[in-house]
């Protein structure tokens, strides 16, 4: 994968062409590929603060640089006082396919100006995702990633944790997660006032007959159970890697069923135990869970849904040793993440797409919005919508309240670009 003739390696710090983020000159900005001008449809919230992280004013880089115009799953972290991190994935036209990998970019003024971006991690032959940016305390960061293959995709991923202890400057690893967790798509989590940590998980299961994932071209041997030959979807030799995606993202979805759980660790993440087992026969899509604490000392647990309309919920009223079966919230959502975040003062503040379906797959994920409950998600009394844009996808807010400013952190993308917004605590809404 090369910028400007020269290799990027994990840990170097050269500028790829084209990430003016902080709006530095770069060379090579003639080879740019420019993405897509704003909507002018898009209407965003006159009370936040919002800027464009990547790619910035010179586009995106040039294409044998190997990333394309897409992006996906932005994450944003204060990692110490006045120092903040945000991650993204990109590479390669869409996800899953084994060009992904993960990028960084840093601030140590708070988010007032930023580095240009760099690559943070990717495997040498193997799609990467990284889904939680866990600090515990302050310059302590447990970052933890997934890697795949296209035609498997959450079916069979490899779960692994890096972890740095200088505000994400360096890290060790990836290594696996101790504990013998090895299959899981981590989320966002919490620490307890125990100090327990409490990481909300979720992971696949077979449970068709379709035992092998489809194959292009003739598979080298035929899949056997005994005496009896399990059926196999095979495409046309020579198959490209997106009918391979569109392919093996229908295998997964009739053979699997999506269960959803939590890792906890007593021990400062030396080691961890999945507790939780959480699953339906209709629906049977549950992704990406996140967790918030309740007033009462409990957590409750949100989730994505792959078709049904909503979130979903459960609750632990023992530190996340045991769950309540899963049930359907009253909370719209068109399978997307949503992102709860608990004040101090016992706010609950929601970023939410509380868009539904019909029941036949995921919605237009607009309005970004922001709800917030003074009585543990029971009722909301006020629903503020962010941003609004009929054309396009507002996708996985995801960040932190900053509490000494009143304001609410986070990223957010429309898989082409990642913003950066502010919300004040008391914001009203404007439409």
């Amino acid at each position: 994968m090369r910028a400007n003739g020269e290799r990027l390696s994990v840990g170097r710090r050269e500028v790829i062409a084209g990430l003016a983020a902080a709006g530095a000159a770069v060379a090579g900005q003639a080879n740019a590929q420019a993405p897509p001008p704003p909507n002018p449809n898009r209407w965003v919230h006159p009370g936040v603060k919002q800027v464009e992280l990547w790619p910035g004013p010179g586009g995106y880089p040039w294409a044998a640089s190997g990333i394309k115009q897409w992006t996906r799953e932005a994450i944003l972290r204060r990692v110490a006082p006045g120092r903040l991190i945000c991650t993204w994935t990109t590479g390669g036209f869409s996800e899953p396919v084994d060009g992904n990998f993960t990028m960084i970019a840093r601030s140590d003024d708070s988010g007032a100006t930023w580095s240009a971006p760099e690559v943070l991690f990717r495997h040498a032959h193997r799609g990467l995702f990284t889904t939680e940016l866990f600090v515990p305390r302050d310059g302590e960061v447990h970052a933890f990633l997934q890697t795949y293959s296209l035609g498997t995709w959450l079916t069979q991923i490899q779960s692994f944790r890096a972890v740095s202890r200088d505000a994400g400057r360096t890290w060790q690893g990836p290594h696996s997660i101790p504990g013998g967790i090895h299959n899981v798509w981590v989320n966002q989590g919490i620490v307890l006032a125990s100090g327990r940590w409490v990481i909300p998980v979720s992971w696949a299961e077979q449970i068709g007959d379709e035992w092998c994932e489809p194959s292009a071209g003739r598979p080298p041997d035929e899949p056997r159970v005994g005496s009896r030959t399990p059926p196999q979807v095979v495409l046309p030799h020579g198959s490209d890697s997106q009918l391979i995606y569109k392919a093996a993202n229908a295998w997964a979805t009739r053979q699997h069923r999506y269960c959803v759980g939590a890792m906890l660790s007593d021990d400062g993440g030396q080691s961890f135990r999945l507790r939780g087992y959480l699953h339906n026969d209709d629906p049977r899509h549950f992704y990406e869970p996140k967790v918030v604490p309740l007033s009462d000392g409990s957590v409750a647990m949100l989730v994505r849904e792959g078709k049904d309309g909503w979130l979903w919920r459960s609750d632990s009223a023992d530190g996340g040793e045991s769950w309540s079966p899963i049930r359907r919230s009253d909370i719209p959502n068109p399978s997307s993440k949503c992102r709860p975040l608990r004040a101090r003062d016992g706010r609950i503040f929601l970023l939410n797409n509380p868009v539904g379906t019909d029941g036949k797959g995921g919605g237009r994920r607009s309005p970004l919005s922001l709800w917030i409950s003074r009585d543990d998600m029971k009722t909301w009394e006020t629903k503020v919508d962010l941003v609004a844009d009929p054309s396009s996808n507002l996708n996985y807010p995801d960040g932190y309240i900053d509490e000494e400013a009143g304001e609410i952190h986070f990223a957010w993308e429309d898989a082409v670009r990642v913003y950066l917004m502010r919300v004040p605590m008391d914001v009203k809404p404007a439409r």
